[in-house]
């Protein structure tokens, strides 16, 4: 199928520049700002992550010295983006938007005075925790436990200074306990739905609906262990299916997990892709407007109430 038209693209997370340490074209990325740069707008969120057993803080400073020197390289196609209304402005100037996350609070010290210089560096989303706990929260991955009050007191920090809550890799009792005192709406950047896949890392029903009465987002994972089933285009549409019929057409939005994952569903080869993803959606009879809001629109709203 010919588009006669652009196709909008707003991720919620990729790991590409902690991964490679570029956004350069690469036969090895799922992801770069050549190809990001075919969609319109195109927005990125770009996570930070540190791999397990290193000094979380310090590998922070070496990946934001790594942003840095990419968004400066990259000046003339992309730009650094900290609200809504700057994403809209790289638009209107032919740049892709891009975002900073830090995946897992253990890169900041899982301390308030952590956040507040990550903010000054740009940074507006935090997930929480990554597979592990830490000292703010449980993860789904480990013991389970929920929000410490060090945790709680992080978590109203964010929501002061408009950094967005993601809790994505989060235990289900610190989901629970972070929806109780919720300022802001929250996020699950790249989670599935459990009644699909039972994937831990998945989300229940009834999480899925705090998400959609909480005014948030959850951002659809193409890592084909959290799709199950066929792990294909098929298997993405299904959980799209479910989270449709869980009343999330206005808080599904893209979470692709590229470059963090080693392999990609049936039908996806990277960012290049999504175009098939979304002609897909059309045939399936979701209408241009629904696979549009997926894209691109939901995110970004998400964006202008978070931020």
């Amino acid at each position: 199928m010919a588009l006669p038209y652009c196709i909008p693209y707003f991720d919620a997370h990729c790991d590409t520049l902690t991964r490679f340490r570029h956004l350069r074209r690469s036969p090895k990325n799922h992801l770069d700002l050549a190809r990001l740069g075919h969609y319109a707008p195109a927005a990125q969120i770009l996570a930070l992550w540190a791999p397990p057993g290193l000094d979380g803080e310090t590998y922070f400073r070496r990946l934001l010295l790594t942003a840095d020197r990419e968004l400066n390289a990259n000046r003339d196609v992309a730009a650094l983006c900290t609200s809504a209304a700057e994403a809209d402005q790289a638009a209107k100037d032919d740049r892709v938007a891009l975002f900073l996350s830090v995946e897992g609070a253990n890169l900041l010290g899982c301390s308030v005075a952590g956040l507040l210089n990550a903010w000054r560096r740009g940074v507006r989303m935090v997930t929480l925790c990554w597979n592990k706990d830490n000292r703010l929260c449980g993860a789904a991955m480990d013991s389970g436990s929920g929000l410490t009050e060090d945790g709680k007191r992080f978590v109203s920090a964010c929501w002061e200074k408009g950094v967005a809550v993601d809790l994505s890799h989060t235990s289900e009792k610190t989901f629970w306990d972070v929806i109780r005192i919720a300022e802001r709406p929250v996020l699950c950047s790249h989670s599935d739905a459990k009644s699909v896949c039972g994937h831990p890392r998945n989300l229940t029903d009834a999480q899925i609906s705090a998400v959609v009465h909480n005014d948030g987002c959850i951002g659809l994972n193409l890592c084909p262990d959290f799709l199950g089933r066929g792990r294909n285009l098929d298997a993405i549409l299904a959980h799209v299916d479910h989270f449709l019929c869980m009343d999330a057409r206005e808080n599904l939005c893209l979470g692709t997990d590229f470059d963090g994952v080693d392999e990609l569903p049936e039908g996806i080869s990277g960012v290049e892709s999504m175009e098939t993803l979304y002609e897909e959606m059309l045939r399936h009879r979701f209408s241009e407007g629904l696979v549009q809001d997926i894209f691109y629109n939901n995110l970004h709203r998400f964006m202008e109430k978070a931020l």
